[in-house]
């Protein structure tokens, strides 16, 4: 799905249309489905995976949504929400066609380039999304979602740190998988959709 780098910009978005920038919460939110190293918790409970009858996975971020209603206070929640928003969106928009559409043996090597691409759209991102990595984890000692280990956040926030120290020089033209058009498209319907669903939901009072 979505790299680091990707749920970073996402939440930063999000969190200057909802809280002004001053949340920190909302990023390890927009990480945390990702955190499965050191406790290996299953990506299908963390991102609240469903299999429809003709067995398609879809990651439902609206029972997620519904699950949690009364904590949506806390932009740990709105997080952990864009998150699951924009897997599924990269799913259906990227993956399915990108990857999944092509023939089993070649599927492999298309995603070793897509991991590459995401080494290089760390950097290219940047420049539409000028960021700095997070300077601070706190302490996320009140949350009960379904697989998770708030514990182990600060491992994903300091790869999320190592993502930006990027030496080498990278450009458009570089990625071969994904095109950087395609990228912030991607963005910005996860925000768009996150935001409406916190709204039509009644999630946030903004």
């Amino acid at each position: 799905m979505g790299s680091r780098m990707m749920h970073y910009c996402i939440t930063s978005e999000i969190n200057k249309h909802i809280y002004s920038s001053q949340e920190s919460r909302i990023h390890l939110g927009g990480l945390a489905p990702d955190l499965t190293h050191p406790v290996f918790a299953p990506k299908s409970v963390t991102h609240f995976v469903q299999i429809d009858s003709e067995g398609k996975k879809r990651t439902d971020y609206e029972f997620f949504a519904a699950k949690y209603k009364e904590n949506f206070g806390d932009s740990f929640y709105v997080g952990y929400l864009s998150h699951l928003v924009a897997d599924h969106i990269w799913y259906e928009t990227m993956y399915t066609k990108l990857i999944k559409a092509l023939p089993e043996e070649e599927r492999q090597a298309a995603i070793d380039k897509g991991y590459r691409d995401f080494r290089r759209l760390n950097k290219l991102l940047l420049a539409d999304y000028p960021l700095s990595p997070p300077t601070e984890t706190p302490a996320i000692d009140n949350v009960m979602i379904d697989g998770l280990y708030p514990e182990y956040l600060p491992v994903i926030t300091q790869q999320l740190i190592n993502d930006f120290h990027i030496e080498e020089s990278v450009t458009p033209d570089d990625l071969e998988i994904y095109s950087l058009d395609a990228i912030l498209k991607y963005i910005r319907l996860s925000i768009e959709e996150t935001l409406n669903v916190l709204r039509t939901r009644f999630l946030i009072q903004r």
